[in-house]
Order: structure tokens, then sequence, then C-alpha cells
């Protein structure tokens, strides 16, 4: 069986990762991956091979189209340009089945190709909500335009159901991305220094501010700006990452560089941070921001998170996720309480509503025995109230 997964930038990437290994293991399998946008020219298959791909085992296609600075102009005829490449790909390849996750904007140029083509489509994490983000529209599309679903919670399979598919297209298998956490090991005090280049403090706080939502884009650093000041301001240790490829990542950037720039004791800017984060994560004390981390992966440490704004409004978390607004008064408190020893201990009891890190499997199934389904799909309706 040929299957074609596509990513479009780490944020896919590295949640997809294990489905990727488990394909590539399968001797039945003949992976290939095409990847574009989020990719700086050149450094795409560096990337596969940190989410866990070992060389020889796949087929690369660098679709290239790295956009640095996205806006709606340049998404648009930089996705047109997408789609043509895919529409190009697809009849030289001939794959059986193609494989996406989530919710990026690029789903929407990049998937036409595949559905015109009568291709079998597999989407992995449909049916959950994030009402701040222009995610929410394109993963109910790309739900509609998919063969197969793999859901991550019962919730979201209701809602897949809602939408009018099958119940034996819906499978509820848990976030692969959870699988590179099954076993956590912190850093120690000497490797985080030899990587970081500073002491590590605590408490370590990690952040990540994307732009918020299409109607708070324009002002997406100083809404960022706030958050990373008030983290700064009760961490022993900072982590600041960049945000994703959305309009007004660019003003984001600007800040997180104004930082840098200030050389503040134990404050670490970084782009992202690749293989490292499940040990990053493993060894922080709290994560602040608007980033799906927050929400889909923190829970399997115990980690308390500070989720800040309307993004992820919408998806289902644990009890160790403070929700606030995009207010500094209420992002500081939210940050207190999160550092604190009561809201720690209570985070050792969560469990996480996203799965138990043994996904990667049940999807491999679902992908190779897709063949054995139709593309003929019937719309299920809800029944008629009494």
């Amino acid at each position: 069986m040929k299957v074609l997964a596509f990513a479009g930038t780490r944020a896919d990437l590295f949640p997809l990762g294990p489905v990727l290994v488990a394909l590539a293991a399968d001797a039945a399998v003949e992976l290939h991956v095409a990847t574009a946008i989020g990719f700086p020219d050149g450094t795409a298959h560096a990337r596969l091979l940190e989410a866990g791909l070992s060389p020889g085992t796949f087929v690369h296609h660098e679709l290239g189209l790295y956009l640095a600075e996205p806006s709606a102009e340049r998404q648009s005829l930089t996705g047109a340009a997408l789609s043509a490449g895919m529409a190009k790909l697809l009849p030289e390849l001939k794959p059986d089945a193609v494989v996406v996750l989530g919710d990026r904007w690029e789903l929407l140029y990049v998937l036409p190709p595949v559905v015109i083509s009568g291709i079998r489509l597999i989407h992995l994490h449909g049916g959950e909500v994030t009402e701040g983000a222009l995610d929410e529209r394109v993963r109910h599309a790309v739900t509609k335009l998919a063969d197969q679903h793999c859901v991550s919670t019962a919730q979201a399979a209701r809602r897949v159901a809602q939408l009018g598919e099958s119940a034996e297209r819906i499978h509820q298998t848990g976030a692969p991305g959870l699988d590179r956490f099954a076993h956590p090991v912190p850093l120690s005090g000497e490797e985080f220094q030899a990587e970081f280049g500073v002491p590590l403090v605590q408490p370590l706080v990690m952040v990540t501010y994307h732009p918020p939502t299409a109607e708070m884009a324009t002002n997406a650093g100083e809404l960022a700006r706030q958050v990373f000041e008030e983290s700064l301001a009760q961490a022993g240790t900072a982590i600041l990452t960049y945000p994703g490829f959305d309009a007004g990542r660019e003003d984001i950037i600007a800040v997180l560089e104004e930082i840098r720039e200030r050389n503040l004791p134990g404050v670490i800017v970084r782009e992202s941070l690749g293989p490292l984060y499940p040990r990053v994560m493993a060894t922080v004390r709290a994560l602040v921001g608007n980033s799906s981390s927050g929400i889909l992966e923190a829970a399997s440490f115990h980690v308390p998170v500070v989720n800040v704004g309307d993004r992820q409004r919408g998806r289902e978390y644990g009890a160790n996720v403070l929700q606030c607004r995009d207010e500094r008064n209420e992002i500081h408190a939210s940050i207190e309480k999160a550092l604190s020893p009561q809201f720690h201990l209570m985070c050792r009891s969560v469990v996480n509503p996203y799965g138990d890190s043994h996904s990667a499997e049940p999807i491999e199934r679902v992908i190779v025995g897709s063949l054995a389904t139709g593309l003929t799909k019937a719309f299920v309706d809800l029944p008629l109230e009494s």
C-alpha cells in the first residue's frame, strides 16, 4: 500500500510523527511524506528525522513554498501554488491513501486535488473545537472531505457524527502526539545548562503565544508582550518560543527578539524545541500562552497551564488548565495560581482527556484498512426529536 502523508509545519509534523514511524515500520506500506510552507528551504528532511523517522524508511517530497511572513494575500497566493504542486505530485505518485492531521489553513489548498483524484483521505484530530481561530472552520471542512476519521475524544467523535459521518468511518484513537510522551525524563540541571547556556532556576516556565484570533491579529504583538512580561516576572527561568505561521506572527517575533536583545538573566528565546520538547515539558513547572500543546499534551506531564484568551476556546481540557482573558492583571493572577504548591499538588492526579500515549498503532491500522471501505459516503441524519 502506498501512503502519502502531508505536513505543512512543525505544528502538525511532530504530533503526526508517531503515526509516520508506525507506517514506516510496516513492511506492507510504502511511506511518502510531502512537506511545505513552514520549513525553510532544505530543512524539512532534517525535521522529519527529528520527528522519529529513520533514513531510508520513507520517500520525501519537498514542495517548498516557505512562507516566512504570513498574511491573507500571501497565504492565498502561496496556497494556490501549493495546490498546483500537489496536483502535479499525485498522478506521478499514485498513492492509495493520503493522511493529514488537524486544521492548518494550508489544508484548504492541499486537499482539493486529493478529493478530485478519488484518493482516500484519512483525517486525524477532527471533531474538536477552537472557536477563536480560523482552524475551527478548516477542521470541520476537512472532516467532510475525509473518508476516515481518527479522533482524539468521545466528544470529538460525536461532533464528527453530527456532521453526518457514519459510525464505521469514525475511530476514537486518542491524540497521536501523546505517544512521544510515553516515558518523559526531566532534564537534569547539568543537561539544561549544556543545552541552553543558563542555569536551571525553578520555577521553569515555558511560554508560547500565537496570534489569538482573526479579530485580534492586528495587535498580536502587544497582546503577546503582556503574556511574556507577566511570565518573566514570576519565573526563575523562562523559555519563550516562536508562534505558528499565522497572520500576526511577525509582530510577535519582533517582541521576542526585543526581549532577546535585553539579555535578561534566565530568559531563553528559541524558534522551537524540536525533539527536546518532551524532556522540557517534563521539566517545566508551568506552561503559559495559547498553544494547543497546553490543552492536548500538558496533562500527560501533570503540568499546570495558563491558557490565555480565546484561541483554544471550546476545546476539551483537563483540570490542570486555568483559563484567563487577554488582560494583564488576570494573566498575572493565573500564573501565580499555576505556580502555587496547592495547584501543583492537584495536577498530580489529572487524567488527560486526549488519551494514554498509545494512539499510533490503532491509527496505522485504520489507514491500512481504509482500502476496504468505498469512496461513496452516505450522509447520516440525526434522529428527529419527538
